[in-house]
């Protein structure tokens, strides 16, 4: 396994703008989203079929995640977090075909999802209760708290974006050093483990992460 991304080539030829293996992937499995959500809604019916009925039953899921959590702000949250649901599930599954680096298996990834989490959630925080009323919530329950509140909300967008990261990547390097043991006793099942299962998995619990971390901004 690679140490990090790798660099592809340079946005107009300037060395500050690296193009890496994995941001060409972001990219692919952005527009793959894209294609997907285009063909499940050009021809929308009343009893939906075949990719429309699978569209709808990932909404559906996703507004059953929100909803409890949130109450009255699924439909309204639902882009925001169907798509960071949608892009992780998707960037870990890529890593199942060979020779493909997973896009969360790169820390600038994951962190700007996790940064991307935390303005939001901030967002709806502020717009709940007020920016001052908002601000307030951080002295609470008493004012010496304060600079501890500040620093553990600074936090959660670390370990949101290392938590993402360190499984796909331990599930990378495990992969790697059983190829390198025993590489007749590796095939399909560990990939199908390792990049189906464990990616479906942690695309869920960062989705889960980013609606509880909404949910507590907005009850101040």
């Amino acid at each position: 396994m690679d140490p990090g991304p790798q660099v592809v080539t340079y946005l107009f030829g300037n060395e500050m703008l690296p193009i890496t293996d994995t941001l060409i992937w972001a990219w692919v499995v952005c527009i793959a989203l894209i294609i997907i959500a285009w063909a499940a809604t050009k021809n929308m019916q009343e009893v939906p079929t075949g990719l429309q009925n699978g569209a709808e039953l990932f909404v559906t899921a996703i507004l059953d995640q929100i909803e409890p959590m949130i109450p009255g702000h699924g439909r309204r949250l639902l882009p925001f977090i169907g798509t960071i649901f949608a892009f992780i599930g998707l960037s870990n599954l890529v890593g199942f075909i060979p020779a493909v680096q997973n896009p969360t298996a790169d820390l600038n990834t994951t962190l700007g999802l996790g940064l991307v989490v935390f303005l939001i959630s901030h967002y709806e925080g502020m717009k709940e209760n007020g920016v001052l009323g908002y601000i307030k919530g951080f002295a609470e329950p008493v004012f010496i708290l304060f600079p501890l509140n500040v620093v553990s909300e600074l936090a959660k967008p670390i370990s949101h974006s290392f938590r993402l990261f360190g499984n796909m990547v331990g599930g990378g390097i495990i992969i790697t050093l059983i190829y390198q043991a025993a590489p007749w006793v590796m095939p399909v099942p560990l990939h199908a483990w390792f990049d189906l299962f464990v990616g479906a998995v942690q695309a869920l619990i960062f989705g889960m992460i980013a609606i509880a971390y909404i949910a507590v901004a907005r009850d101040g």
